[in-house]
């Protein structure tokens, strides 16, 4: 009985080593880009208008194709399949034998170029799924772009104002996006943006170990994290702090646009890059570019449930009457420690002294004006102990004993060593005494909640003595 079982065990064992032997010799015999060779050849000989067409079709031999591009050290056998790329007979034909479409190839010859430069893929494979780098065996970091995302690898060699013009509207379009939601104002690009956020220099040619996919819905790709993170950065990364959400088309544009921030550069004599002086933006422009991705307009104070904290009205009229421009200048370039408003000098975010006198100059448009009523004793006469009693009755409700910020988050946090060093004093005092409109800190003043100058004098004081 045991015989027999072990007979049939050995016998079952030698059928599917046969089978294998037999399938690995077919294949080594018929690859899979032959199989598409012999297709192509009988579409060639069926589509041919006359005999000396006829005749070269049928005088077609298969054999293995290689493409190799001598400027980007690189071959490309994506011919083998793609037998029709630049063949006006096969316009109307199937995929893989199908014509390039629009007129790329004029500029781009498969010679020079290549394929995999513009689409990606694994060029030197010679089977579908390693070639395309998708599927359950391929495992390749760059694998063949969807169509929508194609753009992303002109701007390997022209620029963004060039592609707008002339057939790369969408990527151009991402660009342009990335600049309007702010995004440098926590992610530096070319050495200019905000610290709070990744530098994004590489993204685009980060390898797929870098991006985690435990969250993301569908292909496990560079693209589609992408896309899926800036829809929903959250529930990509858990502890994400990015606010900014997309939907619909601006996803894709803004994914297209981060595919195209790679750290590999063409070969010079690939690029069509013209050197034009860099544009120098209006005060509105690097506000957006820099600021709204967290103050939005600026006209409201905004409670971040990201942050845990309430982002200031910082184009506030009541705000901007007590600050004048070297309180914004200081803010701006100190940043305010413990909080995500980073330095914007230039040693640490890129940006000009001049962007920040024009960023300041936008803010400003809405100062009123009148200014503040002079507050009428000297900061000097303040008590810090006196101080402490009246803020824990009357300010820790939103600013927290510590001063960190209430667990309600309405107010900001104190500790800065702007507010405690570099923000006129009496910057302080006017604002506990007047309040803010249009955000939940209220007038303190005698004819408001009654504290008197030398009370809020005391709180100025105290507040001025937290700790670094």
């Amino acid at each position: 009985m045991y015989s027999r079982f072990y007979l049939s065990v050995l016998l079952m064992s030698g059928l599917v080593l046969v089978t294998y032997l037999v399938l690995t010799a077919y294949d080594g015999v018929m690859p899979e880009w032959k199989h598409y060779q012999i297709e192509y050849k009988e579409l060639l000989i069926k589509n041919a208008k006359d005999d000396a067409t006829r005749t070269r079709a049928q005088s077609m031999q298969s054999g293995l194709r290689q493409t190799y591009l001598a400027g980007l050290k690189r071959e490309d056998r994506c011919v083998n399949c793609h037998l029709g790329v630049d063949n006006p007979m096969m316009a109307d034909a199937k995929l893989p034998f199908k014509k390039h479409s629009g007129n790329y190839l004029a500029n781009h010859p498969v010679d020079k170029f290549g394929c995999t430069v513009c689409h990606d893929g694994q060029g030197s494979a010679t089977t579908l799924e390693s070639a395309h780098g998708k599927g359950h065996g391929a495992h390749w970091d760059r694998p063949v772009l969807p169509l929508e995302y194609v753009q992303s690898s002109c701007a390997q060699c022209h620029d963004f104002d060039m592609l707008s013009k002339n057939g790369g509207a969408k990527v151009a379009g991402g660009e342009t996006l990335f600049n309007e939601k702010g995004c440098r104002g926590c992610h530096k690009v070319n050495g200019r943006g905000g610290s709070l956020g990744k530098t994004l220099d590489k993204v685009g040619s980060e390898p797929i170990a870098y991006f985690s996919m435990k969250h993301v819905i569908g292909d496990h790709t560079v693209y589609n994290w992408l896309k899926r993170h800036f829809e929903d950065p959250q529930n990509i990364m858990r502890n994400s702090e990015m606010k900014v959400s997309l939907k619909g088309s601006d996803s894709a544009l803004l994914t297209m646009f981060a595919m195209t921030l790679r750290s590999d550069e063409m070969p010079k004599q690939y690029r069509d890059m013209k050197y034009t002086p860099e544009v120098k933006l209006n005060g509105e422009s690097l506000y957006k570019r820099y600021c709204i991705a967290c103050h939005e307009d600026g006209t409201r104070s905004l409670y971040n449930e990201i942050f845990n904290r309430t982002i200031p009205a910082i184009r506030n009229p009541a705000f901007l009457k007590a600050a004048d421009d070297k309180t914004l200048e200081t803010i701006i370039k100190e940043g305010r420690k413990s909080t995500q408003m980073t330095s914007w000098k230039t040693v640490a975010s890129g940006v000009s002294d001049e962007d920040v006198k024009n960023i300041i100059g936008y803010l400003s448009e809405k100062r009123p004006a009148e200014k503040y009523e002079p507050f009428p004793i000297p900061m000097s006469q303040g008590e810090p102990n006196n101080g402490k009693n009246i803020f824990e009755t009357h300010c820790s409700v939103c600013h927290g004993k510590d001063g960190r910020g209430g667990e309600d988050r309405l107010g900001v946090s104190l500790r800065s060593p702007v507010v405690q060093k570099m923000v006129n004093p009496e910057f302080l005092a006017a604002t506990i005494r007047d309040g803010r409109s249009g955000t939940p800190m209220p007038p303190f003043g005698k004819d408001a909640i009654g504290l008197g100058d030398k009370d809020i004098a005391d709180v100025v004081a105290y507040v001025r003595a937290f700790p670094k």
